[in-house]
């Protein structure tokens, strides 16, 4: 079954590259599609993938949705970062730029390792390591390329038109009768948040009656460079920033994404005992604004989401830097990144406070 949807794949991209479409499209242009199951995709041409490499990308979730939206609308991209991607991508790789893991892939689907165009399938989860596609991702980008395949030999002419005039190309398709209808649009508002979890009721009970901090403390965080071996995961940093009071403090969560609700109100309790309740937090994390936006609420602490802070993005670059010199991207068993993390943090949380506490000197130093 994977060989023959492997191969049936393949023969679409073949014929898209005997087409020239990779010359007619590029990432900007948009094909979004919704069907009669009420599953939407978002495709994307991509011009080069890791380097010299090209091929198209499926986005087919909440999650992939969510992150073309941040691309789209950050003002500093660089900050969203390849654990935040969740799409699937059917690349074209020369020979010299397989990996062991491509040759694997191509051997499991029976494929012949050519000099150039081998077609390697990979499947980004947020928060996990890139792993190839399994057999039901396999036969998803096959219905969705079936459906790209038509359009476009069908719609060519008014396509490149309407990306010229910086319009995406929407379609529904109606699966049961093998209709479809395509509009030129503006693209479709993408992003679609968590639901609110409820109030944790020992967080209020603890902090009810406590005084407020008057301070803004930030809560932003980014997937770290390094995968744990057992799982696949990448661990994500927490940086909570106090901008009044210029304090810093760095946490970090090694687990599954789907357990961070575990996790964030051991984490928020730590902070507040460190430093006090704040009167507003600001998060540039969905999954964190919306795990505690209740409950914080309910102690009249204001809740904002925003993705950008030029001081505290500057401070998890440093962070990212000094994890990446030590790591490298690498796959590490969990319980050696837990130490390596937990070494690096406590330097790095070491030179912020350094920092910070002489540029409180400065300002107390200063005569008006």
């Amino acid at each position: 079954m994977k060989e023959t949807v492997y191969k049936e794949v393949r023969n679409i991209i073949n014929n898209f590259i005997k087409k020239d479409y990779w010359n007619s499209f590029c990432s900007a242009d948009i094909f979004y599609f919704d069907d009669s199951k009420k599953k939407k995709t978002m495709i994307t041409f991509i011009d080069s993938f890791f380097g010299e490499s090209y091929g198209i990308q499926f986005f087919i979730n909440r999650d992939g949705f969510n992150y073309v939206h941040d691309i789209f609308t950050s003002k500093n991209p660089d900050m969203i970062s390849i654990g935040d991607c969740d799409s699937i991508c059917a690349v074209l790789v020369s020979k010299e730029g397989l990996t062991k893991e491509d040759t694997d892939f191509l051997k499991s689907c029976h494929a012949r390792i050519k000099e150039e165009n081998n077609l390697i399938i990979y499947r980004f989860k947020r928060g996990y390591a890139q792993r190839m596609a399994n057999e039901d991702e396999l036969a998803l980008i096959l219905e969705r390329l079936s459906y790209l395949d038509s359009i476009i030999s069908n719609e060519y002419k008014d396509i490149l038109a309407a990306f010229e005039r910086g319009l995406s190309v929407v379609s529904y398709v109606n699966l049961d009768e093998y209709l479809y209808n395509v509009s030129y649009l503006p693209l479709p508002y993408l992003e679609k948040n968590p639901k609110l979890k409820p109030i944790n009721e020992d967080f209020i009970n603890e902090y009810l009656h406590k005084s407020f901090l008057n301070d803004d403390c930030y809560l932003f965080t980014s997937y770290l460079p390094v995968i744990v071996k057992e799982t696949g995961v990448r661990p994500i940093l927490l940086y909570f920033y106090f901008s009044d009071s210029n304090k810093s403090y760095l946490k970090f969560i090694i687990d599954e994404p789907k357990s961070y609700y575990e996790y964030i109100f051991g984490i928020l309790d730590e902070v507040f005992i460190k430093f006090g309740k704040p009167i507003k937090m600001i998060f540039n994390n969905r999954d964190f604004y919306y795990a505690t936006k209740k409950t914080l609420t309910k102690l009249d602490i204001e809740c904002e989401k925003t993705f950008n802070n030029d001081y505290v993005d500057d401070n998890i670059s440093t962070v990212i830097s000094k994890i990446y010199e030590k790591t490298g991207d690498d796959v590490i068993e969990k319980e050696s990144a837990a130490l390596l993390l937990i070494e690096t943090l406590t330097n790095v949380i070491n030179d912020l406070d350094s920092y910070e506490n002489e540029e409180e000197d400065k300002t107390s130093n200063l005569v008006s």
